[in-house]
């Protein structure tokens, strides 16, 4: 697999330190100077109490303080570590009796507290506080319809959620009397953050979103400037109210930026265009600059800092030493450019990674399918631009990042109009290509698929890794918050059964024999179960009718992977392999 991949980043409040965890199991605590530079790193992961642990959660709970959350096998442990005088010492280990998946921790009334979620048999999610060595849990809200998760104010002891499109700041831990109900406040808006009575908020408006923010007591709500451009997607608001600013970070037009405004509404700088993409950014200690984690198509995650002050500043990797690694620079990064096709009347947004004297191309399908394919770390678009072979990364119908009607465009038309988008390049950007493959992960994968089976002859090969294969049966067999998406994503096609054949790739298994084709999917996987996979390739293998030109066939199953998040990188050397094998290059 490589060099260490950066699997976890945060920096503490204080802008003092920095923890690093790696896919290895080494996690490295770093001292960071007032302007965001690395000073000294120190390796957490040695002071670990017990071998074959695995890091399961991370983070400060205080200046000098951090809790890792470990497990091995059915157990679990909670570590607490304190860094004096340049010396980091384990000052306590809990045994963890919890068997739901932690999502913050805190020390709070003397005492280690610990928010979690459970989604019941129903559907609806409750989030709890649970206290290790009282192996107690309370309810701090009630059963909740797809609820967001956004802030946890642990002094004023409230939870900040999101819960279609309104928000609520929920008050847990006072006396209600008779009354069981976790009284609550309601904000018109999505709420994002939340600094003593400000609070910070996600606005709909025409095209996008912007930010808002409210002061409790005034009940006014502040914002940008009018012709300030919508985010497509706001992912997170920052309030400082001591500096008297909010820092916005969010995708628009399928790339992301970061805007800071004062709590008037100037806006004050903005970071856009640049190579790769800077997520999780926070202000260093001196507030000149943005700490975050850099990424691009042909580099893995790295730390790096963006200096605010700049006009046209580079965001440059930070010199952190891993092992024998020195992870400081950026290899070579192909040349992409944003282009959009038209189809029925609107933009069809993609990036178009070309390199010439080439006749073989991809198109790639990200997952999703809510998703965005930006200028993020692929190693398999890495290793196909390398190959000589163009990329056509497709933003189709429904992705995230080009406003909400876009992302829209598919309720209850999963395989319709995206499926069809994708037919649509083959033949108006790639219709001079003799060879052109399909590549997909998840619903990306369910696309390439569905796409190959309908017109075999467009294509010269498929990769379709964690898929699902038949509509009907994945909603028969799915768990509450499977069947509940559903629901919510094409519930209209679940009451057709023609339909739900019509858009399921196994419906097209005698037709993508056709077209050679590998299969890759993870054994655990919890979202897109694996039988979905291994029944397509059966269905394959016992194709009655005779096929002409009968196309490879491979299955890859990976033990031990789940659905997870750079996924892609443990499959990619097969990928690209089996993409390339044949590449044709165009005569000279």
């Amino acid at each position: 697999m490589g060099d260490p991949f950066l699997n976890r980043m945060s920096v503490n409040r204080e802008r003092t330190s920095m923890v690093l965890s790696y896919d290895d199991q080494t996690c490295d605590w770093c001292e960071l100077s007032d302007a965001g530079d690395v000073q000294g790193i120190q390796r957490l992961s040695d002071h670990w109490a017990g071998p074959g642990q695995t890091l399961q959660h991370i983070q400060f709970t205080g200046t000098d303080q951090i809790v890792v959350i470990t497990r091995q096998k059915t157990k679990r442990w909670i570590h607490v570590f304190e860094k004096e005088r340049e010396k980091i010492r384990l000052i306590q280990t809990l045994s963890l009796n919890l068997p739901f998946p932690v999502m913050q921790v805190a020390w709070q009334d003397e005492q280690w507290q610990l928010l979690f979620a459970v989604r019941h048999r129903s559907g609806t999610v409750q989030i709890g506080i649970f206290e290790p060595e009282k192996e107690k849990a309370e309810w701090v809200t009630p059963e909740l319809h797809n609820p967001q998760f956004v802030f946890w104010a642990k002094p004023a002891r409230e939870i900040g959620i999101n819960v279609g499109g309104v928000g609520r700041v929920y008050f847990y831990g006072e006396d209600t009397g008779a009354s069981r109900e976790i009284p609550y406040q309601e904000y018109a808006h999505s709420v994002m953050d939340k600094q003593g009575d400000w609070i910070a908020m996600c606005i709909p408006v025409e095209h996008g979103f912007q930010p808002g923010w409210i002061r409790d007591q005034e009940g006014v709500i502040h914002g940008c400037s009018e012709r300030s451009e919508p985010f497509s997607e706001l992912i997170r608001v920052q309030l400082d109210a001591d500096q008297q600013h909010v820092l916005c970070e969010g995708v628009i037009h399928g790339k992301w930026q970061y805007v800071q405004y004062t709590l008037d509404g100037e806006k004050t700088f903005e970071l856009r265009d640049y190579q790769g993409t800077l997520t999780q950014a926070v202000y260093s200690r001196d507030k000149q600059s943005l700490i975050g984690k850099l990424e691009s198509v042909a580099n893995a995650p790295v730390p790096a800092k963006y200096g605010i002050s700049e006009s046209f500043g580079e965001i440059t990797p930070l010199s952190v030493g891993h092992g024998d690694t020195l992870v400081s620079g950026l290899t070579q990064q192909p040349k992409i450019e944003y282009r959009h096709i038209c189809y029925e009347n609107e933009f069809i947004p993609y990036m178009d990674i070309h390199s010439e004297g080439e006749e073989q191309a991809v198109i790639y399908l990200h997952g999703g399918p809510h998703n965005c394919l930006l200028d993020s770390y692929s190693p398999v678009i890495a290793g196909l631009s390398e190959a000589g072979v163009r990329v056509i990364g497709l933003n189709y119908p429904g992705s995230s990042g080009f406003g909400s009607e876009y992302k829209h465009r598919i309720q209850d038309n999963w395989g319709g109009v995206d499926a069809n988008v994708i037919r649509i390049v083959r033949e108006q950007v790639l219709g001079s290509y003799s060879a052109v493959s399909l590549y997909g992960v998840s619903y990306g994968a369910y696309l390439a698929l569905l796409a190959a089976g309908r017109d075999p002859s467009l294509w010269s090969s498929a990769v379709a890794c964690a898929p699902f294969t038949d509509l009907s049966a994945l909603y028969a067999g799915g768990g509450a918050k499977l069947r509940s998406f559903l629901q919510a994503e094409i519930g209209e096609l679940l009451q057709n059964e023609s339909e739900l054949r019509d858009r399921s790739p196994l419906t097209y298994a005698s037709a993508l024999c056709k077209v050679d084709l590998q299969l890759i999917h993870g054994r655990n996987d919890q979202l897109c179960p694996v039988e979905q996979t291994e029944r397509l390739y059966q269905e394959m293998l016992n194709c009655k009718e005779p096929v002409e030109n009968k196309g490879q066939l491979e299955l890859h199953i990976i033990d031990d992977l789940q659905h997870e998040v750079y996924a892609e990188r443990i499959w990619a050397a097969k990928a690209v392999h089996f993409l390339t094998r044949n590449r044709v290059t165009q005569p000279g």
